[in-house]
């Protein structure tokens, strides 16, 4: 991960259940560092960027076409090791 604030997120959302829920009404990364600076977490679009191109690193082509099919809220959730990637057909 590339932030601390990354990190701290990521250890919160994983027992937090309610904010995992707010997570989902997410669409953008804008609408995440928003959410993040109300929790008083420093995360900017550009942190969200690299921890998604980290994980997209490793994907096959067909689940590199899965990843942008995947609501953005989604890939996040991947993107911080949350969540795997789901290959079923959707």
């Amino acid at each position: 991960m590339s932030s601390a604030g990354v990190m701290s997120l990521k250890f919160i959302l994983k027992d937090d259940p309610l904010l995992q829920k707010e997570v989902k009404q997410c669409q953008n990364p804008a609408a995440i560092c928003e959410m993040a600076r109300k929790l008083g977490i420093k995360l900017t679009q550009a942190d969200l960027l690299r921890i998604e191109a980290q994980t997209t690193l490793c994907l096959t082509d067909e689940e590199l076409e899965r990843w942008f099919e995947t609501p953005y809220h989604e890939r996040f959730i991947i993107s911080l090791e949350v969540k795997q990637l789901d290959m079923a057909a959707r």
